[in-house]
């Protein structure tokens, strides 16, 4: 599939002159353009999520030279992502200085990295933790010591 647009800023360019030319090539004879071009442009939704799994969960460089365990790697940390996004969507993650994009360095920083300590105080066990940011107590259901 071949389209050609006519630039709308009236710029003529050295190699494409007037025209902005795409091509899509492809071996379905059964799709209509229409359905080809959506499916091509779904692509940028799945190259986001590998953009986020090479930066964030290491898969740009695997930690093996076997193909198996590095098979293992990839799937253990594509649930971790899974595991990752649904914790994001149930957290108010605004109380925790985050965003709903926010990678998961942010997180393990902002949530996970957060200093606590199980003490016992009145013949029971309190998580003391040690920060002053109060969203901490209404996903732990506690009192800060």
């Amino acid at each position: 599939m071949i389209q050609r647009q006519k630039r709308l800023d009236g710029v003529l360019d050295l190699w494409e002159g007037e025209y902005t030319y795409r091509c899509i090539l492809t071996n379905d004879y059964v799709s209509s353009v229409r359905e080809i071009v959506e499916f091509y442009n779904l692509r940028g939704g799945k190259e986001r999520i590998f953009d986020d799994m090479n930066n964030g969960f290491g898969w740009d460089r695997l930690p093996k030279s076997f193909m198996a365990e590095n098979t293992v790697f990839l799937l253990l940390t594509a649930l971790i992502r899974n595991f990752y996004k649904a914790i994001i969507q149930r957290l108010d993650v605004k109380r925790f200085g985050l965003n709903t994009t926010s990678r998961i360095k942010a997180l393990v920083f902002r949530f996970v990295s957060v200093p606590a300590k199980w003490i016992r105080t009145s013949r029971q066990y309190v998580l003391n933790i040690y920060t002053c940011n109060n969203a901490y107590a209404d996903v732990f259901q506690t009192d800060f010591g």
